[in-house]
């Protein structure tokens, strides 16, 4: 095993004793618990700052991921028609924020699927009837001759007065396409 020099550092003073054993604990000392303090105090502040904002840009993805969760689930409902040549119904409830897909096989159980808060489902615009719902119910019929009963579905977070991201989901009735994209006010 080699040998290791190791070096030696000695502090000497002129004058009195105390003036040497100051230089020594300075020397070896960490931080001042005013020092810990501060900085605590600084990250505590920012944190504090950051947390709304980030918050607020999770919502937004929610949203967003919701949106194309409904928007893929209306494209599969469009696509089962065509496939085999049936009618395939997607039903929204906007009071319980749910929403599941009827398959045209007799024997298979829809799947509910619902929406995590505080993404919402807030209103259901029927472009045939030219009628908006709120609450309760809705239903988009999608026909195997590639077309579809139409509408516009409208999404948010939270309570709607409060909420500043909306998107809409658009179902064309005479193609059966849908398209989402955010709502301009």
């Amino acid at each position: 095993m080699p040998k290791v020099a190791k070096k030696i550092t000695r502090i000497s003073s002129v004058g009195n004793d105390e003036g040497r054993s100051f230089l020594v604990k300075r020397t070896c000392s960490g931080f001042t618990l005013l020092e810990l303090t501060l900085v605590m105090f600084f990250i505590a502040l920012i944190a504090g700052l950051a947390t709304p904002f980030v918050m607020s840009t999770l919502d937004r993805m929610e949203l967003q991921t919701s949106a194309r969760q409904i928007t893929s689930a209306l494209r599969y409902a469009r696509s089962e028609a065509i496939t085999v040549k049936k009618s395939v119904v997607f039903n929204g409830d906007l009071t319980h924020n749910q929403f599941w897909v009827i398959p045209a096989h007799e024997n298979v159980a829809p799947r509910i699927v619902s929406l995590n808060d505080p993404v919402r489902l807030d209103h259901f615009l029927d472009k045939g009837q030219k009628e908006t719902f709120r609450d309760g119910e809705f239903t988009i019929t999608f026909f195997p001759q590639d077309n579809s009963s139409g509408g516009l579905i409208g999404m948010g977070i939270g309570k709607p007065e409060e909420s500043e991201s909306h998107y809409v989901i658009d179902i064309d009735p005479i193609t059966g396409k849908t398209k989402f994209e955010k709502e301009n006010e």
